[in-house]
């Protein structure tokens, strides 16, 4: 028996010495694995600078071609104007058909051909044509001019000219369009891409766009902005052999320690007069090459680490990392409370154990996002301890709670009947803006709560219960008015409404499904259109019909992407604005909608400001409308950025006033322009005498204020005959006019505006 013990033991150790020989041999392996990427990663610079290059190059072809396909859609549709005058006769009808293309964004300056003479799409001949032009009119063949300094639009210009059929009266279709319009410079900046720029053959800069995180300014020529950006003349010489001769490459470069890419291609569709140029971060165009390295080593740091801590575990510490790996596991360690798995682990024992109802909550800290960014992380680490110990305080016997990240806390409550619920968490909302912590911040807390009861149909796992809860909290944020909001099929049905309304958003913005709306505003003492509101709307190609704001405004607010939407409708009023002056068509004020989210945005001022002196519009002609609920929220700030805007010519306007908030406080804080009055005012309330003395006095403190007045909702004779007879000079509604597409309201400016004559040809 000794000696088969013996040999037992002799067989135990060899196992063992295999076991650490093979531990000792993977360990060291694994060292030399993150030696060597580590070297490969000090010399990714060398092996990647060709990749760059190449990823350069490949970013310009595709803007290039994409450059292509907008010049051969510019003349696509000026076949289309070609061949709707193909069959006409006269110049009267001529004249009568270019004038429905007058004010369309597809074209430039229009003109046709008839008998080797230029005409306006008013019909009147130009007297003088520039040479290229009268060349390529002559050829009466499809092309482009070179770049020419047009001196009636004072801008670097091409022409593009269609002819028409052989029998038709015209013989062609031309279009004047400034070099920088020909191409969006602005959509090819990215995280890669820091600039973009159109230049002549002579390296003339057209056009370009320049990222803030460039910190280069191209100028009026590329050849001498290349001097100065580099002191490489190889790359330099061959950069500009590449843009005279017409070629196509990428180059790479340093600059004051910064590796780039330059890259220049001529755009073929317009007779390689015109080249795309980009300046791109070396960097950042093989950031996917070098991540890759990045994360091989972090995985083999992480597996190393892993090597060396298991061999710990199994040799001197196995029970006691074991333990204290299932504490970190179930504990928030900054919170200092258990974590979504422990009251996941929690709650299946709790429920599935006793017979009784409960209550499964998620409770969101409202705007969490914001929160973090004005306390900073240190005070909301301070913020959340408080809040979990009050929850955890309110926990009963058989209750839990745990904290899930992001300002979600997960409860587990009996449920004994609604009125108790909602108590319980009025309580927890009340004591939690109480906390000692909380004093100090100047910071309120609310909640978006959801709630499912372990009762409701079919059974759940727990894992599905918190989901059911989360989405009901989800659907909180648009019920403010309410402690919680109950799970139920509906509920998630609007969840995943929200959803594929945001899964579309981004798409829709790109494909141009957004449109602006206006809607006239009428000066009752004037008798004639005073303003008129910009609206948006989103057309559904699928369905073929618009949806109206009210199904998106509010989640846009909520998920942030009111602020890319609120910019775009500012943008497309500076265009038209800006286009129709250049027209010389009539125009009127204009009032924009500025949601809280946008006028909170760092770079409000800056965009908005910037833009309207970029599309040069006189100032008073731009109005930004704040909700009067944003306004009370802080007056400091409102008011700085009213002064700010007041100072760039752009008028102020208090929307929704008198709705419910503290309204004439603000008018105390705050030098708004113009009041737009809540159509509440336009309701019947306990006695309309007394309505018609509030109203009134309104009216009469605004004018003593100097502040103009706009009663929204006007949707009757009766509602406007009522607000008129009391004082207010300008209103807005059905009643005068619904709101237009753009084309519609042109054709409404240049009608008779009177609301006489419109009400007879209603």
């Amino acid at each position: 028996m000794n000696q088969e013990e013996n040999a037992q033991d002799l067989i135990a150790k060899k196992r063992e010495q295999r076991t650490m020989i093979k531990r000792v041999a993977g360990l060291l392996l694994f060292i030399f694995l993150v030696i060597y990427f580590i070297s490969v990663l000090v010399n990714a610079r060398d092996f990647f600078a060709d990749s760059a290059v190449q990823n350069a190059m490949l970013e310009l072809e595709q803007n290039a071609d994409r450059a292509d396909a907008l010049a051969e859609a510019h003349y696509t549709n000026l076949q289309g104007v070609a061949d709707a005058l193909a069959t006409l006769q006269t110049k009267a009808e001529v004249d009568l058909v270019m004038r429905e293309y007058i004010g369309s964004d597809e074209f430039g300056d229009l003109r046709y051909y008839v008998d080797t003479k230029s005409y306006s799409p008013y019909g009147a001949e130009v007297a003088e044509e520039v040479a290229e032009i009268t060349a390529l009119a002559a050829a009466r063949k499809q092309g482009a001019t070179g770049v020419y300094f047009d001196s009636v639009m004072e801008k670097d210009c091409i022409a593009f000219y269609v002819p028409a059929a052989d029998t038709s009266f015209v013989d062609g279709v031309l279009s004047i369009v400034p070099a920088r319009n020909l191409f969006p410079l602005d959509s090819l900046l990215s995280d890669a891409t820091l600039s973009a720029a159109l230049l002549a053959p002579d390296e003339k800069v057209l056009g370009n766009a320049t990222s803030e995180d460039f910190g280069h300014t191209l100028g009026n020529n590329f050849q001498d902005f290349l001097g100065t950006f580099t002191g490489d003349k190889d790359v330099e010489n061959a950069i500009n052999k590449a843009i005279q001769s017409g070629g196509r490459g990428a180059y790479a470069l340093s600059s004051f320690g910064t590796d780039y890419c330059i890259a220049v291609s001529p755009i073929p569709a317009l007779d390689n007069n015109i080249i795309l140029v980009t300046i791109s971060d070396q960097d950042v165009l093989i950031e996917s090459e070098m991540t890759f390295i990045r994360h091989i080593m972090f995985v083999l740091l992480i597996a190393a680490g892993a090597f060396a801590i298991s061999m710990v575990y199994s040799f001197l510490y196995h029970k006691q990392a074991k333990k204290a790996l299932s504490v970190a596991t179930l504990t928030d360690a900054t919170l200092e409370c258990p974590n979504a798995e422990q009251f996941r682990r929690n709650a299946i024992e709790v429920v599935y154990s006793q017979r009784r109802e409960y209550a499964v909550i998620a409770c969101v800290i409202r705007r969490y996002r914001y929160v973090v960014e004005r306390l900073g992380e240190q005070k909301t680490n301070e913020l959340l301890r408080a809040v979990a110990k009050i929850f955890g305080t309110f926990c009963s016997t058989g209750e839990t709670y745990g904290y899930a990240g992001d300002g979600k806390f997960l409860l587990l409550y009996r449920y004994h009947n609604e009125k108790n619920l909602k108590e319980k968490i009025r309580l927890l909302e009340a004591i939690s803006n109480k906390a000692e912590p909380l004093r100090d911040m100047g910071v309120s807390v609310k909640f978006n709560v959801g709630v499912y009861r372990t009762s409701q149909g079919h059974r759940r796992t727990v894992p599905e219960m918190i989901d059911c809860a989360t989405i009901a909290a989800e659907s909180a944020k648009n019920n403010t008015s309410i402690p919680y909001v109950l799970y139920t099929e509906e509920v998630r049905d609007e969840i995943a409404k929200n959803e594929h309304i945001e899964a579309q958003m981004e798409d829709a913005l790109v494909n141009g499904e957004f449109k602006l709306f206006l809607q006239p505003k009428y000066n009752a003492k004037h008798d004639h259109v005073d303003s008129a509101e910009a609206l948006v709307r989103w057309f559904d190609p699928a369905k073929g019909e618009y949806m109206f704001p009210a199904a998106f405004i509010g989640l846009f607010e909520t998920n942030g992407f009111i602020v890319k939407l609120d910019q775009f409708v500012y943008l497309e009023v500076l265009k038209y604005l800006n286009q129709a002056t250049q027209r010389g068509e009539k125009i009127v004020p204009v009032s924009v909608n500025v949601s809280r989210v946008t006028a909170m945005s760092p770079d409000f001022l800056d965009f908005y400001v910037g833009n309207k002196k970029r599309y040069q519009i006189g100032d008073n002609f731009i109005t930004l409308e704040l909700t009067e609920s944003f306004a009370i929220e802080n007056y400091e700030k409102i008011r700085e950025i009213v002064g700010v805007l007041h100072e760039n010519g752009i008028r102020c306007s208090i929307d929704d006033f008198g709705s419910g908030y503290s309204s004439f406080n603000i008018l105390k804080q705050i030098p708004f322009d113009e009041l737009k009055i809540d159509r509440i005012f336009l309701e019947q309330g306990i006695d309309r005498e007394r309505d018609n003395k509030i109203f009134t006095t309104i009216l009469q403190l605004a004018k003593s204020l100097n502040i103009s007045v706009v009663q929204e909702g006007v949707e009757n004779e009766y509602m406007f005959q009522r607000v008129v007879s009391m004082g207010c000079e300008v209103i807005q509604g059905y009643y005068y006019a619904k709101a237009l597409s753009l084309e519609e309201y042109r054709l409404f400016l240049h009608s008779n505006t009177s609301i006489q004559y419109k009400a007879k040809v209603k």
